[in-house]
């Protein structure tokens, strides 16, 4: 019991501290003991006083700024101060949405631009168009064919898509402007038929149609049809002759491209006039049998560098 007490006393030594009080001149010494905890509580209250005092303080500061800010100011200026915030902040969430909107409308365009693409080339929206780019940059009757699988989906991401949108419209533009050149190019090819007839004299070495024993070259092809058929332009062009024309009698004579020429002989009566330009397919003039013939037909004639070539090869 002895050992317990005084174990107690020495842990109580060790857990305690005496404070002494003694006075400069005369009087009564007094003498406390204060536990380690009672010191710590006090630290710690001490601790929270000065944070709480530097957080009040900084509060205060802030409201000060605050009050600074509005100072001088009635109620109404108040007011009219955050509705101009308020104003700053809703602009600028509208100016976000007319970029949504706009890079919405230019997905929208580039889908028209691509429509129209696929339109004028005649592939339908399951090829791929990226391929084609990679063909020669002069187009060709096969530009359309063996394209690539489709192409990549834009990304949802919109500086992605923002991407994306410019690669495919400058690539949707390229591409563009091949298949309208191969348009051009195709437009002006004769392809057409001038009109719808009998072929009474092919093209190349014939017969005499005036009679007589020897033959004679054919440089086009003879199309008879009711007298006063109306001859269309087979390929867009320019008039360069137009009037009468030896034995060709009243005739037609187009200019196409790279050297390319027709004619259209024997007319009754013409449509057009010199250095008009017309199109495919145009009235150019009428059947007749003006000229040397045995009957009403059109002399039709392709000429390259003006050498003529047999028409049979430009006609569907």
């Amino acid at each position: 019991m002895m050992a317990k007490k005084a174990s107690v006393e020495k842990k109580s030594k060790r857990t305690c501290y005496s404070v002494v009080i003694v006075p400069q001149y005369e009087g009564r010494t007094h003498q406390f003991k204060v536990s380690r905890l009672a010191i710590y509580s006090v630290i710690t209250v001490v601790i929270l006083f000065f944070s709480g005092f530097a957080y009040a303080m900084a509060q205060n500061t802030q409201l000060k700024n605050t009050v600074a800010q509005y100072d001088g100011m009635g109620l109404d200026q108040v007011v009219r101060l955050q509705a101009t915030q308020l104003d700053a902040a809703n602009e600028a969430i509208s100016t976000s949405n007319t970029e949504v909107t706009a890079l919405k409308k230019y997905v929208d365009y580039l889908g028209t631009l691509d429509a129209k693409v696929r339109k004028t080339l005649g592939v339908s929206s399951s090829v791929s168009l990226a391929s084609i780019l990679k063909t020669t940059a002069t187009p060709t009757l096969s530009v359309s064919r063996g394209l690539g699988e489709a192409a990549t989906q834009l990304s949802t991401s919109t500086a992605v898509v923002q991407k994306e949108a410019q690669t495919r419209e400058k690539n949707l533009i390229v591409l563009q402007d091949a298949a309208s050149k191969y348009n051009s190019i195709l437009a002006k090819t004769p392809s057409i038929w001038p009109l719808y007839g009998l072929i009474t004299s092919a093209f190349g070495w014939r017969s005499n149609p005036f009679g007589g024993s020897s033959g004679e070259e054919h440089d086009g092809v003879d199309i008879a049809a009711p007298y006063g058929t109306a001859i269309r332009a087979t390929a867009d062009g320019t008039v360069v002759q137009v009037g009468w024309n030896g034995t060709y009698g009243i005739s037609v004579t187009l200019y196409h491209r790279n050297g390319i020429e027709t004619l259209y002989g024997h007319m009754s009566r013409m449509a057009v006039s010199a250095g008009q330009t017309v199109k495919k397919g145009q009235v150019i003039g009428y059947e007749g049998l003006t000229g040397r013939t045995t009957g009403p037909h059109c002399h039709y004639q392709v000429m390259i560098n003006g050498t003529p070539v047999n028409p049979m090869t430009y006609l569907d």
